[in-house]
């Protein structure tokens, strides 16, 4: 008889919560269960009719971590009863980079076999060590984009795999089927981030600067998505050369970057990887965050259409110019969509299938 998976999203951006859905995609799919414990609401579990439960979370939360909560201090009881209340003693916990502390803590009284998802962090060189030191109770860790590697190091079993894409649920264009501009996608990282008004404001300068400096000025229709958590405020510069359409959130119903000419990104890890699955003209502007390092995703990823720059107009608009190629100014990558190839989180979900008792 299948079980069911518990999962721990930190809300703070939605890279945690579209890789667990990618795996727990791939685990329904198998016929297990799942059951989404959230730092707070998600549209795109909704979207994916995955079952999901709002835990209060602070600074205390997560093990190991000097991460910021959502804001004063929380009843750390109820957070308790509420992860006593809904995991069952049958059920398996896989954790994502970050680790709640309440449900590894009762995972670990009830004997309920735990994985750890993870990716690159500056604040974890050694990621086995780090788990015998802070959450001993899990035994195996999925490093992302190393596959092939397996070993056990500190006691922990280590299991390289490659990297996770979320698919989608369909392909539909977020563009008007008659635009003939070239499509811009500008995508804020992490679900809105504070460093996301910075970004998007040079962004739209250096598309304005893009079509300025071309010889037959370009047309644009720019598709801005600030992420959900966004709380800013998009400025547009005077003189963009069409429309641009400001979107906190587009559903998995939507391939914005199949249907993008060029895209601009903060290049956040599960963003990267989607231009990679899609392999648009993109320009990378990496972002700075507290523990990860967007320039190694990057690096990762050797991505040949993705052309890194400074959060800079001038510098944007000559990679923009870069990354498109050619006086055309026409997507410079095949017509036809890429095959579906083999990602991480299938990887992910037969390993931890064939590991549980």
């Amino acid at each position: 008889m299948n079980g069911r998976v518990v999962s721990f999203t930190w809300g703070r951006g939605l890279g945690h919560v579209s890789r667990q859905i990618a795996v727990h995609s791939e685990l329904r799919g198998l016929g297990w269960d799942s059951l989404l414990l959230t730092e707070r609401a998600q549209r795109l579990i909704d979207d994916y009719g995955f079952t999901q439960t709002v835990l209060p979370t602070d600074a205390d939360s997560l093990v190991g971590e000097a991460l910021h909560g959502t804001g004063p201090a929380v009843d750390h009881g109820l957070a308790r009863a509420m992860v006593t209340r809904v995991l069952r003693r049958d059920d398996v916990v896989l954790h994502d980079v970050t680790v709640q502390r309440e449900l590894y803590d009762q995972a670990a009284r009830l004997g309920c076999p735990q994985f750890l998802v993870h990716r690159f962090q500056r604040n974890r060189p050694d990621p086995p060590d780090w788990v015998s030191r802070h959450t001993p109770a899990i035994g195996t860790i999925y490093l992302l984009g190393e596959p092939g590697r397996e070993e056990t190091a500190h006691g922990v079993r280590v299991l390289g795999v490659p990297h996770v894409v979320r698919p989608l649920l369909d392909d539909r264009s977020p563009w008007p089927e008659d635009t003939r501009a070239l499509r811009i996608a500008v995508v804020a990282g992490g679900g809105g981030h504070d460093d996301a008004p910075g970004f998007l404001t040079a962004a739209l300068h250096g598309i304005r600067e893009f079509a300025r400096r071309r010889h037959a000025p370009a047309d644009v229709d720019v598709l801005v998505l600030t992420g959900p958590h966004f709380d800013g405020a998009v400025l547009v510069p005077p003189g963009m050369p069409g429309p641009v359409r400001v979107r906190p959130y587009l559903g998995p119903a939507y391939d914005v970057y199949w249907h993008a000419d060029a895209a601009i990104t903060h290049a956040g890890y599960n963003t990267v990887q989607e231009l990679v699955r899609s392999r648009v003209p993109a320009v990378a502007v990496p972002g700075v965050r507290d523990f990860d390092d967007q320039r190694v995703h990057l690096k990762a990823a050797a991505c040949p259409t993705m052309v890194v720059a400074a959060a800079e107009e001038h510098a944007i608009a000559s990679a923009l110019a870069e990354a498109l190629k050619g006086p055309a100014g026409t997507r410079s990558r095949p017509v036809t969509p890429p095959a579906r190839a083999a990602n991480g989180a299938a990887r992910i979900a037969l390993d931890l299938v064939a590991s549980t008792p």
